[in-house]
């Protein structure tokens, strides 16, 4: 039996693979053996920053400022053995008050120094815008168009002066002093004080309605009564007593005296 022939090409592979593995054989073992090269220099890794050196701690401020405060105290308290002029810092002076916000409606006046202590009721205008007054005598009537008496603006209070022949207490309501007091009681079972600021008689066909009735500004409570000769073609008394009064916080003592309103040109 013949052997089989190897041909030129298949022999010059066979070569170069057995040279290729002895390479990588030498390779490995020199790897093994041989120690690495050291790298140059430059090569060498460097940190991102150079931290400096950390300096000595300063002096402490506190020591040099108290030393430096002590130097110059000592020589002022022996150079200044009088007392200092201190200028007097005047007292402060209150804020001024805020207005109420009452939402219970009136429920009593009491007028000492009438002897005066009537219920009150709210009253509606009536179609012309006119305050309507209760066909009561010991009743107060609160015209619901006016502020609650105590919050800003004028609360418009009223009562008869005499009903059916009998004299009512706010008879001598002219008569009041400024300052005299008037206690409200409300629905809820508070009270508030006002002290009387003003009291005027006013002509029935000149008095300055608009004036009198306003219902805004400061804060403020307008009593009115009737005044007579009572005119029998009118049906009401000729005059009017208009009392003014302040919440006792808010009362100042007028100085000079408080005015009467103008009175209205008569038609």
């Amino acid at each position: 039996m013949r052997g089989k022939k190897i041909s030129r090409g298949a022999a010059f592979l066979l070569v170069l693979c057995a040279l290729v593995v002895v390479l990588s054989a030498c390779l490995i073992v020199a790897k093994i053996f041989l120690p690495a090269p050291s790298p140059p220099a430059s090569a060498k890794t460097q940190p991102l920053f150079i931290l400096p050196e950390s300096p000595e701690p300063p002096p402490s401020p506190v020591k040099t400022m108290t030393a430096t405060l002590a130097a110059a105290v000592a020589p002022a308290i022996t150079e200044h053995s009088e007392p200092l002029d201190i200028p007097e810092v005047p007292p402060p002076q209150p804020e001024d008050t805020p207005y109420l916000a009452l939402v219970s409606p009136p429920a009593r006046m009491r007028i000492p120094a009438l002897s005066l202590d009537y219920e009150i009721r709210g009253t509606d205008p009536d179609e012309a815008g006119n305050m309507q007054i209760v066909p009561a005598l010991p009743v107060i009537s609160w015209f619901k168009a006016s502020p609650i008496p105590g919050n800003k603006g004028n609360a418009i209070l009223g009562g008869h002066n005499t009903w059916n022949g009998e004299y009512s207490r706010l008879f001598t309501l002219d008569k009041l002093e400024i300052g005299d007091e008037m206690d409200i009681e409300y629905t809820d079972g508070t009270s508030i004080k006002f002290l009387l600021e003003s009291v005027f008689v006013y002509a029935l066909k000149t008095a300055p309605a608009d004036q009198i009735m306003d219902v805004g500004g400061d804060a403020r409570v307008t009593l009115i009564t009737c005044k007579g000769p009572f005119n029998t073609e009118t049906g009401t008394s000729d005059n009017r007593i208009v009392a003014t009064f302040k919440e006792e916080r808010l009362f100042v003592f007028p100085d000079p005296p408080i005015e009467p309103f103008p009175p209205k040109i008569s038609d």
